[in-house]
């Protein structure tokens, strides 16, 4: 990624804070671990996943391979997946970016799309609690859940045409998923941010709620999805899902091909 790209899109997330994540184990399950990903089964059966690096919740490959364990390792577990008061995700790991070059790029990207796939066809309930800031590959982390709690403040949007960069299909498939066409058009070409309730309104996430009340807002939609017949919710999810899904698997190298050709050519207009 060429540093002028980086630069910019470091200036749009200077005000979510700094941080990157921290690799480390937390010692559950046996696939990968992350210190800024806090997995943990509660008391009553919930996968609870926290997202917390300190900073803006930048998503690296090792960040994104521990989500996508995380679900893995709990096929038959609702999930409750949240980053913490002020800030859900600002995006992909933008310092990580600067430095990784082409293979590195090719890494976070396949990362991603893996990550994303096994978030939005988790068999059972996933519900997202987005309690601040949920920003291009952040938005797109949200846009997995199956139900999306959205905290009155934050922004949200697929911001990356604004940074001089674009979308990788795997999130133009998850906000068609969600959006209208018209908004999908509209939005994601222009690379707009929009604030919590534009972002309920538009699709983005599924309902507002208030910082005091979104997390039992969360846990009761939660609740509820939970205790429909376990059969009749994975299978009808992948019904509706799976086709799009097997998509995003399939086209996965070649988008990633393209987007890394045009990030040489972006590095080109720019030396």
């Amino acid at each position: 990624m060429t540093p002028t790209l980086v630069n910019r899109a470091l200036r749009t997330v200077a005000s979510f804070g700094s941080g990157a994540a921290v690799l480390s184990s937390d010692g559950q399950g046996s696939g990968p671990h992350d210190a800024s990903v806090h997995a943990t089964v509660r008391d009553d059966g919930i996968l609870e996943i926290t997202l917390d690096d300190g900073g803006p919740n930048a998503l690296r490959p090792e960040v994104l391979d521990a989500l996508r364990a995380a679900v893995e390792e709990h096929p038959d577990r609702a999930v409750l997946l949240r980053g913490r008061p002020g800030m859900f995700s600002a995006g992909l790991d933008l310092r990580f970016m600067a430095t990784a070059g082409p293979e590195g790029m090719g890494e976070l990207l396949e990362a991603c799309g893996r990550a994303l796939h096994a978030l939005w066809l988790h068999p059972r309930p996933l519900v997202v609690l987005a309690e601040g800031h949920a920003i291009a590959a952040g938005t797109m982390l949200a846009m997995t859940g199956d139900h999306v709690v959205a905290v009155d403040g934050g922004s949200w949007g697929l911001n990356e045409t604004a940074n001089g960069m674009e979308i990788p299909r795997f999130g133009i498939l998850l906000a068609a998923a969600r959006l209208t066409p018209h908004d999908l058009d509209r939005l994601l070409i222009a690379g707009t941010r929009v604030d919590a309730a534009r972002a309920v309104a538009v699709g983005f996430a599924d309902e507002l709620a208030p910082a005091h009340e979104a997390a039992a807002r969360a846990e009761q939609r939660l609740a509820e999805l939970a205790a429909l017949p376990v059969h009749g919710y994975a299978g009808n999810k992948q019904r509706v899902r799976g086709a799009a899904a097997r998509t995003l698997l399939e086209g996965l190298t070649g988008d990633i091909a393209e987007l890394l050709t045009g990030l040489r050519k972006a590095q080109e207009v720019h030396t």
